[in-house]
């Protein structure tokens, strides 16, 4: 399995989601952001590459973690996955580099998922897809996580989020919405991986 986080927005949640999907299918990352700090947070699970180093073919079970520039690997890292992520923000300011980055994958995967990251309203979500699915005139698959400080917690532990409401008591209530969240976003991943 492999898949491409990308977007050359910075902050749209690119490595959260690297985190999530690599403990929950168990993948290595591929830190790819010479600014990343992921290798110091998670050494036995992250391999760093520089700005000149390559993309190995060989490897197999990762996710690739780009970060919020334009890179020159990004079309070998995306040919060579099973699926491309694409996270944003639902507000003008990312849209723009979402569909910038967009355009960047399209030719060399088609098998693509929008994830919206932190939105507070429904109306946002709405308001982004349709300007999306205008702009490239095709209707797109997205998934929408809400704002949440689970999402902060989980980066600061490490840790699945899905895993945070198994630790009982008030992390059983506070988490275990955000939790189901991350279950069915997983299960989508898995199930546009094997189409």
């Amino acid at each position: 399995m492999k898949i491409t986080i990308f977007n050359q927005k910075g902050g749209v949640g690119k490595t959260m989601l690297a985190i999530q999907i690599a403990l929950y299918f168990d993948l290595n990352i591929v830190e790819l952001d010479p600014y990343g700090i992921l290798k110091q947070l998670m050494p036995n699970r992250v391999i760093k590459l520089g700005l000149r180093d390559k993309i190995d073919e060989n490897w197999n079970n990762v996710v690739f973690d780009f970060g919020g520039f334009d890179d020159l690997r990004l079309k070998q890292a995306a040919e060579q996955s099973d699926l491309v992520i694409i996270p944003f923000n639902p507000t003008l300011v990312s849209l723009g580099g979402t569909l910038k980055s967009y355009y960047k994958v399209k030719d060399s995967n088609d098998n693509i998922l929008f994830v919206a990251n932190g939105y507070i309203k429904e109306q946002d979500i709405k308001d982004a897809v349709e300007f999306l699915e205008e702009s490239i005139k095709v209707p797109i698959e997205y998934f929408a996580i809400p704002f949440t400080r689970a999402v902060q917690t989980a980066e600061n532990e490490i840790v699945s989020i899905i895993d945070l409401p198994k630790a009982g008591g008030l992390k059983k209530h506070t988490y275990s919405k955000i939790a189901k969240t991350f279950e069915e976003l997983m299960e989508i991943i898995k199930n546009k991986i094997q189409e």
